[in-house]
Order: C-alpha cells, then sequence, then structure tokens
C-alpha cells in the first residue's frame, strides 16, 4: 500500500454498522439508539441495557448531541448513575456490564465532543475530576481485577476513560497498583492484559499535559514502580504479553520531555540501567529498540553517552545482514533469506517490471525530474519483527501489510524504499504483497509526476494509485474483489473520487474494478490519464475522471454483473486456507494472518446451553463474523461485531426459551490489515453439570502460530490435534535431529512428526516422517540449503504435552 490510513472515518463507520451489524438478526433495541434515547422517558435505563451495536453508535453520534444526550448536565447525570452502581459492585458480570455501558456512554460524549472543541469547548475540570474520582473507586474495589469477559471490559471502559478526561495524575497511583495483578496465570487472558495496558496508552496521551509532569516530580517513587514492574516482569519476555513490559519501558522514555530536571535525571538513571540489562542482542531486542528510539527522539544529546549515537546503523546491521542487487533498480535487504531465495524474488520483480511497461506503454521512459533510480527492498522475517523495528528504522507505520515510502523524488540524494516482511503462512518463502509495493515504486517512476503529495491533493487518485498495483499484482483473477462486483455497491463516480479515508473494500478492490473496467474496455482513457499525470497536471486528470464516471455510469454498472476471473488468484496461502477447522466451547486459539486472509472455524453448540459468545483479542485489525449451519465469510454472514482493531465481541442472542439454539455455529477471521498473534476464544454456559458434551470437543484447541525452535533448547508444548514448528538451519549440509518425548508417561495421545524444508508439511506431503504409535518421534533430516526447516507435529489421540528438543550436527 502506498499510504495506510489508520483510522475510520466516523460517517463512514456509523453507515457500516447500520447497514451490516447482525445482518440477519432483529436489530438492535431500539430503546438505546441514539434517537430513542433522546425521547425516552428513562434513558438511563436503556443505556445500562445497550447492546454492541448502540455502544458502536454512540462514538458516531453527530454533534448536535452535544447540546442534548451528551450535554454535561446529562453526563453528570450518568456519572452519579455509574458511582452508584460502581458502590454496589460485587464482581457479578451483570453489574460488570451496566458499569461499561454507563463508562463507554461518558466515554462517547468525550470522543464526539473533541473534534467539536473550537465550538463547544471542553467539558468542565470539574467534571473531569469528578469522572477521576468515580474511576478510582472503581479501581480500589476488591473486584476490579476480577477474571471474565464482562468484568475485564468494565475495567477496560474505566482505564480507557483517564485518557478521555486526562486525570491520569489523580488514577496514576491506582493503576501502577493494578500492575501487581500481572501474573504468568492472568497473562493467558490477554484482554486483560490489554486493559493493564491503558496506563501506558495514557501516559503517552499525556504528553503535552503539564500537570501530568508536575504530578511525577512530586511522586518519584512512580518511576520506582514501572522499573520494578519491569524488571518483575521479565518472564514475560518473549511471550504474547511481553508488549505491556517493553510499553512500560517505552512510555518511561518518553517522560524525558518532562521540564522537571529531577525527573528527567530519574528517568534517565532508570534507562540506562535498563540497556545495560537489555543491550541489542540479549534478552529483548524490543525493549532496546523502545528505549533507543525515545532517547533518540526526546534526548538525542545523552544518545551518545548510553551508546545510542549510532543506535539505527547498529539494529540495521543486526536484523538487515543481507543486501543483494538486483539486475534492475531493486536492492533487497533482508532479515533472514538465502541468496538463492534473494535471486527468486529478484525474477518476480523483473517480471513485473517488464509486465508493467508493457501495460502501461510506457517506454521505460521515467518523469521528468525523477532521480529514483534504485529502490531497497526490505524484508522483515515476521510481521513481528516489522511491528517490532520497522518504525524506528524506516519512520513508517506497521499496522499494514507494507509500505511504499517514495520519499521526495527529485532529491538526487534520495532512498526510495518499500517495507515488506515475509508471508509466514505461504509455502517456501514468499514476501507479503511484493508484486504490489514494487507497482507502487513503478508507478511513481514512470507515471506520476512528483511526490506523493502532489499526486494526492487535487483528489481522484486513490482509485488509481490502490487499484491499479492490486490490478497489476492479481490482472483477472482477484476472486474478493469480483464477487464485490456483484452487490454494484458503489457507482464508477463514487469510485473514482475515494479518498484514503474511506473503508479498505472501497479503496483496494473498488479501485481494483475501476481499473480493470477501464483498461479493459477503455484503454485510450487510461491513456489520457497517464498523459495528463507524467506531466504533473493533476487538476485535468481530476476533471478527466469525474467525466469518466459519469459517461461510463450505467455501462460499469451493468460490467459489474457480468465480470469474471480468468485465471487463479495468487491470494494469501494460509494452511488449509478453504477448510473450516473445529474450535472447542470455553477455548482459545490463537492465530496471525496477512491482510485479505480469511481463516475459518465451526463449533458445535450443545442442547441446554444458555450463554454463547465469540470474542477476538489482540494487535492487527482482524474481522469477525459468524453464521449458524453454514459457513461464514466477511461478504455472507448472520453475525458481527468488527470495529477498528482486533478486539470484537460477538454474543448470540438466546431463543425464546432462554437457550442458544443447538448446532453448528461458522466462524471467519478476516484480516482487514495484517494481525499478529490474536486470540480466539468461544465461550459458553450450561444449564447442566458442565461435563464435556461429545459434540463440543473435550480437548483444548491447538494454537496454531508456529513455533520456532532453537538448538539444544527443549521445548514443551501441549498438542491436541497439529502444531507448527520450524528451525532455522544456517548452512547447506547440516543434519537436524529432531525429538519428541511425552512429559508424562500414561498419557494416551498418539503423536507423529512430519518435515519438509520447502513447504510446510502435510500427513501426505513431506520429506520424512515418524508415525510410530505412541507419544515418541524422532526424524533426522539433512538440509540441502541454509533456512527454515517447517515441522508438523500431529496428534490422532488424547491431548498430550510433549517436549521437542533440536540439534544440528
Amino acid at each position: 500500500m502506498k499510504y495506510l490510513h489508520s483510522g475510520y472515518q466516523r460517517s463512514a463507520l456509523a453507515l457500516l454498522i447500520s447497514t451490516t451489524l447482525y445482518a440477519n438478526t432483529a436489530s438492535a433495541a431500539p430503546a438505546c439508539e441514539i434517537d430513542a434515547l433522546s425521547s425516552s422517558p428513562s434513558p438511563i435505563k436503556a443505556i445500562e441495557q445497550a447492546d454492541l451495536e448502540c455502544r458502536m453508535a454512540w462514538f458516531s453520534a453527530s454533534s448536535d448531541t452535544l447540546n442534548t444526550l451528551f450535554s454535561e448536565n446529562n453526563i453528570r447525570l450518568i456519572q452519579q448513575q455509574l458511582m452508584l452502581h460502581i458502590s454496589n459492585y460485587q464482581g457479578e458480570a451483570q453489574q460488570a456490564s451496566v458499569i461499561e455501558n454507563l463508562g463507554e456512554f461518558i466515554r462517547a460524549a468525550y470522543y464526539v465532543r473533541y473534534p467539536h472543541k473550537g465550538q463547544y469547548g471542553d467539558f468542565s475540570d470539574a467534571l473531569d475530576v469528578s469522572l477521576a474520582h468515580t474511576i478510582n473507586t472503581f479501581l480500589t474495589s476488591p473486584y476490579a481485577s476480577q477474571g471474565g469477559s464482562e468484568q475485564v471490559a468494565a475495567l477496560k471502559s474505566m482505564t480507557t476513560m483517564v485518557d478521555n478526561i486526562r486525570q491520569l495524575p489523580l488514577t496514576m497511583a491506582n493503576q501502577l497498583q493494578l500492575l501487581n495483578h500481572f501474573t504468568a496465570e492472568k497473562a493467558q487472558d490477554l484482554q486483560f492484559v490489554d486493559t493493564l495496558n491503558n496506563l501506558f496508552r495514557a501516559m503517552s496521551g499525556h504528553i503535552s499535559v503539564d500537570s501530568f509532569y508536575d504530578d511525577l516530580a512530586q511522586h518519584p517513587e512512580y518511576l520506582e514502580q514501572l522499573q520494578r514492574f519491569i524488571l518483575d516482569g521479565e518472564w514475560a519476555l518473549g511471550t504474547e504479553a511481553d508488549f505491556i513490559v517493553t510499553n512500560a519501558a517505552r512510555e518511561m522514555g518518553r517522560l524525558l520531555v518532562t521540564p522537571h530536571e529531577s525527573t528527567r535525571t530519574q528517568v534517565l538513571a532508570i534507562l540506562e540501567s535498563l540497556l545495560q540489562r537489555y543491550p541489542l542482542g540479549g534478552k529483548s531486542d524490543k525493549m532496546w529498540v523502545g528505549i533507543a528510539e525515545m532517547i533518540n527522539y526526546f534526548a538525542p544529546e545523552k544518545a551518545e553517552a548510553l551508546g545510542l549515537k549510532d543506535a539505527k546503523n547498529q539494529l540495521e546491521a543486526r536484523v538487515m545482514p543481507l543486501r543483494h542487487h538486483c539486475d534492475g533498480p531493486a536492492i533487497i535487504r533482508a532479515q533472514a533469506m538465502t541468496q538463492e531465495q534473494a535471486a527468486e524474488a529478484c525474477n518476480i520483480l523483473t517480471d513485473k517490471e517488464a509486465d508493467f511497461h508493457q501495460v502501461v506503454n510506457s517506454g521505460y521512459q521515467p518523469v521528468a525530474g525523477d532521480y529514483n533510480d534504485s529502490v531497497e527492498v526490505i524484508v522483515f522475517n515476521t510481521n513481528a519483527d516489522y511491528v517490532s523495528y520497522s518504525n524506528f528504522l524506516f519512520g513508517n507505520t506497521t499496522n499494514n501489510g507494507g509500505q511504499y515510502l517514495e520519499g521526495n523524488p527529485a532529491n538526487p540524494d534520495n532512498q526510495a524504499r518499500f517495507v515488506a516482511y515475509r508471508n509466514e503462512y505461504a509455502e517456501g518463502y514468499s514476501i507479503l504483497n511484493l508484486e504490489h509495493e514494487y507497482v507502487h515504486y513503478l508507478d511513481g517512476r514512470f507515471n506520476l509526476y512528483g511526490d506523493f503529495n502532489d499526486v494526492l491533493s487535487p483528489g481522484h487518485t486513490v482509485w488509481w494509485l490502490e487499484g491499479f498495483a492490486e490490478y497489476m499484482h492479481y490482472k483477472q483473477g482477484y476472486d474478493a474483489a469480483v464477487e464485490l462486483a456483484r452487490k454494484q455497491t458503489y457507482s464508477l463516480s463514487d469510485i473514482l473520487s475515494t479518498t484514503y479515508e474511506h473503508d479498505l473494500d472501497r479503496i483496494y478492490r473498488w479501485g481494483y474494478l475501476a481499473v480493470r473496467f477501464l483498461m479493459e474496455n477503455h484503454p485510450n482513457e487510461v491513456g489520457t490519464l497517464l498523459s495528463y499525470a507524467r506531466q504533473g497536471d493533476y487538476t485535468q486528470w481530476t476533471e478527466t475522471a469525474k467525466t469518466l464516471g459519469t459517461r461510463y455510469a450505467g455501462e460499469f454498472n451493468n460490467w459489474l454483473l457480468t465480470v469474471t476471473t480468468d485465471g487463479e488468484q495468487p491470494g494469501e496461502p494460509q494452511p488449509n486456507p478453504d477448510v473450516a477447522r473445529s474450535l472447542a466451547l470455553n477455548s482459545a486459539v490463537t492465530l496471525s494472518g496477512a491482510a485479505y486472509s480469511e481463516q475459518l472455524f465451526y463449533i458445535d453448540v450443545p442442547a441446554n446451553t444458555r450463554n454463547l459468545a465469540f470474542a477476538i483479542t489482540g494487535d492487527g485489525d482482524a474481522d469477525l463474523y459468524a453464521s449458524y449451519d453454514r459457513t461464514a465469510h466477511y461478504y455472507d454472514y448472520d453475525f458481527t461485531a468488527f470495529t477498528a482493531g482486533s478486539n470484537e465481541t460477538l454474543t448470540i442472542t438466546p431463543d425464546a426459551n432462554g437457550n442458544i439454539k443447538p448446532g453448528r455455529y461458522y466462524l471467519s477471521i478476516a484480516g482487514r490489515e495484517a494481525f499478529n498473534q490474536i486470540t480466539l476464544k468461544a465461550t459458553a454456559d450450561s444449564v447442566e453439570s458442565g461435563e464435556p458434551d461429545e459434540h463440543t470437543g473435550s480437548q483444548p484447541a491447538d494454537d496454531l502460530t508456529p513455533v520456532v525452535l532453537e538448538a539444544d533448547k527443549p521445548q514443551i508444548l501441549g498438542v491436541s490435534a497439529q502444531r507448527y514448528l520450524a528451525f532455522y538451519v544456517p548452512e547447506a549440509g547440516k543434519n537436524l535431529r529432531v525429538w519428541v518425548t511425552p512429559t508424562k508417561q500414561d498419557q494416551k495421545g498418539n503423536v507423529s512428526l512430519y518435515a519438509a524444508s520447502a513447504h510446510w508439511p502435510t500427513a501426505d506431503k513431506y520429506e520424512t516422517a515418524s508415525t510410530d504409535p505412541g507419544n515418541q518421534a524422532f526424524i533426522e533430516l539433512t538440509a540441502e540449503k541454509a533456512g527454515y526447516v517447517h515441522l508438523l507435529l500431529t496428534n490422532e489421540g488424547e491431548a498430550a504435552n510433549v517436549e521437542v528438543y533440536a540439534a544440528t550436527l
């Protein structure tokens, strides 16, 4: 993607909510909707009983509500009711839901007011302070850290509100105390960990609040508590929950902006000790990067004394050891790639470049004043590494599938680059969005005069920027876009006026459809547009695009009903992407995926089930969809609760008898953007004793995220059905040996081990395997070249815990 907008325009979000949430079910109770609340004789009761759809809609309310529902007088009434419920809170789920609803209504009022402060002003300081005291009352409750999805949601609402009201000085002591609940057991609930992390979100949000720094100067013990939290939480480094520990160090570094010298001196001393404990290449590079980034930004004069003057170059040399020049303009720099893999990537880029010049008839002539005669292709080995390192090294956002950084092409010293990462789910070695991002480079050099801002400023270019890159990648083989076409959602004029504020489908897939339509049916019009772009006449481009939108409106609408795919779609390979996998009730599975990817599951719900909910939590932007008795997809579903990010909960409404409709429910986890290490969980309550039902599956679901083994370091794993592992062999000719042994001898599992170098193995396709009965396995494999060996553990018996040990000779 050439540019990624990380948020959603509120009006667009409101439209999505009103048209797609709960597509085939009864609509949300109107009593809690904005219009109904305005005329309700008992709005507080309706707010207390609101569902997710209403809560989402509150944040999309118009500014008119700031004089009515969201007026300060009304918010004071809601705050008084919230205080009443907090005072009576006993940790029960229903009580927690009411607290969450009242808290979210107050947060929505602040959210809606923020962009209109020029007209309406801020809420009063007195209201802010009063709400801070209400939050403290909740945080000091013995039930504040109670487990359970509703209870954690209530805590999340209260701690998130701190940043809305900008009153962290009043709540920080209690939020620091909450960090004492960060234990190995509690860390299994990533939603709870993310809620504790709201302290560090608030610290970042208070960067320009003077009272925050004044308070810190009066409480140096706060920094001591943060330092102890980091050191005591060292056990979490390398786990899914380590973000809260590294964020603590990062936000302490941001405190260097304080005007108080005493605080600054204390922070620098702590950071220096942390750098000594966590050097680059030590226990946690993520810790080092966060600290180095803050010091270089907020205290650059201290960087040399702390060994960080050359921090970016140090990190870059460590994480990007490979440099490979292609025959063309591309220079591949990679974290973990063989020369053979780099050569193959170069071949892909060379083929795409030849195709590009033929399609746009460029004559291989760059636009005037463009000095971007080379492009660096930066390839991180995992999405996690991309998120940890790329922003510090290259300044790009990382909540995406990669980014092209054009720079200023008129500067002879400029270096164009695009930053990407390996597609961990593809067979062999694959770079996510490689062709898409390379087309951005070629488009900018040979089609688009000026820099990115020049191209974007007149409007009516986003459809081309992203749609053309998608078209060059997929050509006629874009199944997902063709499926959308049948809905005829947008007119051609709509698509040609798309901006980066619109949703991803409109930007990428509908952009592709517009480009393909014009390429196939009106290539001369495309040539005209490109002639304007190569001259930098984007005003004329815009006027022409407007004319095309009107001229071909009817033809385009008819074409949407007839367009087909011709050829195989490249897609983003996943293990068995089209096959729904079983998910057990009251168990969780950990998932990662690329932008636009989809992973499918099903779950069997027995009779007499009272409550049923599906939830995802984690990083990136994944969406959760569900259907009853048929496969769910992002474009075909019965229920959803999507929002920005990867934290969504979908509650299934019981039938009139109070029970959930029994049968099979299907789930789809679809990536609006890349997502990493999210947790999918299905929870249910039964009116019976809760013993395992033969239809629900009594074994825990497996974490399907590949586990990277290290030489001579045993790894304990649980395996119910299958687990993926990998081991990096540093050079060709090495023998890899892998042993699998049970942690207990009385387990009744039946574990097999499969291995392959060039792809993820299956039980039918592998290079070597160990399939003897029982829970022991051993394989030996000679690596033909350096790179990862892919491993698959399967279990056809009862769930087993095994130790996996790998070594090379």
